[in-house]
């Protein structure tokens, strides 16, 4: 294909077929294209023609006695620390890998049929986010829970392209681009050209691993116990703002005593939040400059440039864009709507779902 279509640069790692099939074509009519982001914090749809990002939390809640799921979601989130010992709260993807094939179907199927998108007269077309270099195990799993749902055919596409679809850079890529995406999961780092991905990196530095250290902080030093909401409503409000402007920053929280047992709302500082995430941020920041070693020289200019590119929930953190401008030495910004930019991305690749192979040929 050409530049002007603004896919050349992904049309090979699709594997574009060059026959259009008739059965594509018809059962194109009545159906619902749909691009999806399944991360390990928060699952995101693109519905194609209803303009639609549908956002809900990666998380389901099963009987232990019974061995059904029964909720899903932000609504299963909230049950977190508040169900009988018979009932677990689950995350069926762990550091962006799927680790529970059952109710990782269980959620994609529940979130594809939600009120918002029910009205489906056919089953649907998925394209579907995968971490660049993702191995056959991984993928094989991601395909079963397209299955699963009664999709009619999926395509996989790296969330570095994606995201590169989703911030409009795609029809106009730059000579070089790196973006850094601040998952619940993990962390991804790619540096891409117009002929696709050049450099890639995959962290198990994460959102929930800051949220784990803000919890474990609170109770160290103050003996309160806190919930992970809590804890990532702490990470972003108060974010790097400690290393950045070195003076008081101050959110609070409710909690349980471990002394008392009893409700209690302490008062957190940037400090505490600084001592928890530091160390996770400063693992991203080394594989950032790791990356950018790796980088051929020719795109290392385009990078200074246009600057680091960061989405994903991690990249709402109260100054991190600033924070990485200054240890890195390279400019850096939050892109628009960051936590939705990989399923806009697979949205804005939808146009060509019928140009694409389909991935479910591989589970045969």
């Amino acid at each position: 294909m050409s530049e002007s279509t603004g896919i050349n640069f992904i049309s090979r790692k699709f594997r574009i077929s060059s026959q259009n099939s008739l059965v594509d074509w018809i059962g194109s009519f009545g159906t619902e294209d749909i691009g999806v982001d399944m991360g390990t914090s928060n699952t995101v749809l693109f519905v194609k023609h209803k303009g639609l990002v549908f956002p809900e939390a990666s998380v389901i809640a099963r009987n232990d006695l019974t061995k059904e799921y029964f909720a899903f979601g932000t609504k299963a989130e909230e049950m977190e620390g508040k169900t009988p010992s018979a009932v677990r709260i689950i995350r069926p993807l762990k550091q962006s890998v799927i680790v529970d094939y059952g109710g990782a179907a269980y959620l994609l199927n529940c979130i594809v049929n939600h009120s918002y998108l029910k009205g489906l007269l056919f089953h649907p077309r998925l394209i579907m986010c995968v971490p660049a270099g993702i191995n056959g195990v991984q993928r094989r799993a991601l395909l079963e829970a397209a299955v699963a749902i009664g999709a009619r055919k999926t395509v996989l596409i790296d969330q570095p392209l994606a995201a590169m679809m989703g911030m409009g850079l795609g029809k106009h890529p730059k000579e070089g681009t790196m973006v850094v995406d601040l998952g619940g999961g993990s962390t991804k780092i790619a540096v891409l050209s117009k002929h696709g991905i050049i450099v890639s990196h995959f962290s198990t530095a994460s959102g929930s691993e800051m949220d784990q250290a803000v919890l474990n902080t609170v109770r160290e030093k103050y003996h309160i116990l806190i919930g992970h909401k809590s804890a990532e409503s702490l990470k972003i409000a108060l974010g790097a703002m400690w290393d950045l402007k070195n003076g008081p920053q101050i959110a609070e929280t409710s909690g349980m005593s471990i002394v008392s047992g009893l409700p209690v709302k302490i008062a957190v500082t940037g400090e505490d939040i600084a001592h928890a995430i530091n160390p996770i941020l400063y693992r991203i920041f080394k594989d950032i400059r790791d990356v950018l070693q790796r980088t051929p020289p020719a795109l290392l200019q385009s990078i200074k440039e246009n600057g680091i590119i960061l989405i994903g929930g991690g990249a709402e953190l109260r100054g991190i864009d600033e924070l990485i401008s200054r240890v890195i030495g390279v400019p850096a910004h939050v892109a628009e709507r960051p936590s939705y930019v990989n399923a806009v991305g697979a949205g804005s690749a939808l146009e060509y779902i019928n140009e694409f192979r389909d991935s479910l040929q591989d589970l045969h």
